[in-house]
């Protein structure tokens, strides 16, 4: 493996919230503190931020013939776009998640994670929802998945909204609730229009468990009476709840998250929801995306906070060197620049705001491989 040395970069530390001017060492795939001889390989990062590579939390990257349902691949939306590494939230059930391993896993270059989804299908609407029928829920199926795929599986997702859930959404959650307890995961919820209420929702989620599209700007959200945060909400974040963008077509609204940051909540993970349907407009990458909480008032350290530590530490990728630049570890980094020139940053609900600043990744390595970005942002 060829020894790196990457220069002249601000390499930032998101665990103590700081950064310095330094060479960053990587030999045999790992940081190092020095290299013994000189490098295989000399990166000029010419002022550029150095950061832990980025995490998308939730991404939807099945693409897969058989289904058409519009998916990425890994690539298109992680390395090609300076992300380092991608998690699949709910793409596949149990009943599909063995392709899942041959479509994905075996022929993408971005590393890839993924929840599984409760609904046996996966993404496949089939009768009115994916879990909208007791017999599309496949608790056992979901266990045994953790058993052939727990390397990469890293929780359990279910979409607790009538479009995806109908009348037995409820249920559905607390299969779902109790396949997670089972593997020791956590788990991924995604939040939209009522049934079942986001009140009953928030209440059967645990610490550590994901609520993903929390600042979605349909009625029946986070926000209640006056636009006052509501208190299952509240109590969900106190006990431990992890609060995720999710951003995807129709599940970001600026006034909804900038209200409810004014009152205190938090942004905990940065994530995308991305799919064909948003990659050409709204969501269309993790670094547009960033820049939108950026332009709502979040430091750029807790920005990038929100797409590397925080996502890799809830759902235990930390352990294996994502979210840190630690020596011994891993190299998973993104190096990216914060451009301050004026840009149109369009929410979810088509409101259309003029931020100061953007934030543009430059490319990614992952081990001893580094790729420049090459996808639009």
């Amino acid at each position: 493996m060829p020894n790196i040395s990457i220069q002249g970069g601000r390499v930032i530390d998101p665990v103590q919230g700081t950064w310095v001017e330094r060479t960053l060492h990587v030999a045999d795939g790992r940081i190092v503190d020095a290299l013994a001889g000189p490098p295989d390989r000399l990166i000029d990062a010419d002022g550029a931020w150095i950061a832990p590579g980025f995490i998308d939390l939730h991404a939807h990257v099945f693409s897969h013939g058989l289904f058409g349902q519009g998916l990425v691949q890994a690539d298109r939306i992680g390395i090609e776009q300076g992300v380092a590494c991608v998690v699949d939230a709910g793409s596949a059930g149990a009943g599909t998640i063995d392709g899942f391993s041959t479509y994905v896993m075996l022929t993408q270059r971005t590393p890839v994670f993924a929840f599984i989804n409760i609904g046996s299908p996966g993404l496949p609407h089939l009768g009115g929802g994916h879990t909208s029928r007791p017999d599309l829920c496949d608790l056992e199926g979901t266990v045994r998945a953790f058993e052939r795929y727990g390397d990469w599986l890293v929780g359990v997702k279910m979409l607790a909204s009538q479009s995806h859930a109908g009348s037995f959404g409820i249920e559905a959650l607390k299969l779902a609730r109790k396949a997670a307890e089972l593997v020791g995961k956590p788990l991924m919820v995604h939040v939209g229009n009522a049934p079942p209420v986001i009140d009953d929702v928030l209440d059967l989620l645990r610490p550590g468990d994901i609520v993903t599209h929390a600042y979605h700007g349909k009625i029946g959200g986070v926000l209640g009476f006056r636009d006052r945060v509501i208190p299952a909400f509240r109590e969900a974040v106190a006990r431990g709840v992890i609060v995720d963008v999710g951003h995807g077509r129709s599940s970001f609204s600026f006034r909804v998250c900038e209200t409810a940051l004014a009152q205190g909540l938090p942004v905990h993970c940065i994530s995308t929801d991305l799919h064909r349907g948003n990659l050409d407009r709204y969501a269309v990458s993790l670094p547009r995306t960033m820049s939108k909480l950026r332009a709502l008032g979040l430091s750029l350290m807790d920005v990038v906070r929100a797409v590397t530590i925080a996502p890799a530490r809830s759902i235990g990728i930390d352990a294996r060197g994502f979210g840190q630049l630690e020596a011994g570890l891993p190299a998973h980094l993104t190096m990216f620049r914060e451009i301050d020139e004026p840009w149109d940053l369009e929410d979810a609900e088509g409101e259309i705001r003029r931020a100061p600043a953007r934030i543009e990744t430059l490319g990614v390595l992952i081990g001893d491989a580094w790729y420049e970005r090459s996808a639009p942002l």
